[in-house]
């Protein structure tokens, strides 16, 4: 009896101590598995809706997807260091009145680390002090129009006759 007890420590002590070491903590492989399984079926989903949003692209300018990586105001970002700003949608200067709160309203909605599509504006390729110009999506929400619908920013009408986005619903509700 002594001997047993004495080898069951023996060999069982290690082996907790080896599962405690490589990482068991008290998961099992089904744990981990699910885990496996979840990555690979959202990675898909992710990617698909990626897909989806860059189908809905217009025009023939172009049509990237990345991650924002600075909100410089309330419309203009960085999307994986390049600078974009937001067509036919204008916010405040940071210093002027409602500046911050437009730029904290986009913080809000699409923070840093976020994944975008940018759709840039076939008639604004010539960019805006070295911004491009185009509608952005994140979070499933397009962010030209978020800004507008939140009163937080003001259409820039007089791009309306050049801009493709001018008839798309959302700036037409804003006076295009």
């Amino acid at each position: 009896m002594k001997k047993d007890l004495v080898i069951g420590i023996g060999v069982g002590v290690p082996v907790v101590i080896i599962m405690i070491l490589i990482g068991g903590g008290g998961h099992t492989s089904l744990d981990f598995e699910r885990e496996i399984e979840k990555v690979i079926i959202e990675e898909p989903k992710q990617t698909e809706l990626i897909q989806s949003l860059l189908q809905d692209c217009s025009g023939t300018a172009r049509c990237i997807t990345g991650t924002v990586t600075k909100i410089v105001d309330g419309d203009t970002i960085h999307v994986d260091g390049e600078s974009v700003r937001f067509a036919l949608a204008s916010a405040p200067e940071l210093s002027g009145y409602g500046g911050v709160e437009s730029r904290n309203f986009i913080q809000t909605i699409c923070p840093i680390g976020s994944n975008v599509i940018v759709d840039e504006d076939d008639g604004q390729t010539g960019e805006s002090f070295g911004r491009m110009i185009g509608v952005i999506y994140c979070n499933g929400m397009n962010l030209n129009a978020e800004l507008l619908d939140a009163d937080l920013g003001y259409l820039e009408n007089r791009f309306c006759d050049s801009s493709e986005f001018a008839s798309d619903p959302w700036a037409q509700k804003h006076g295009c």
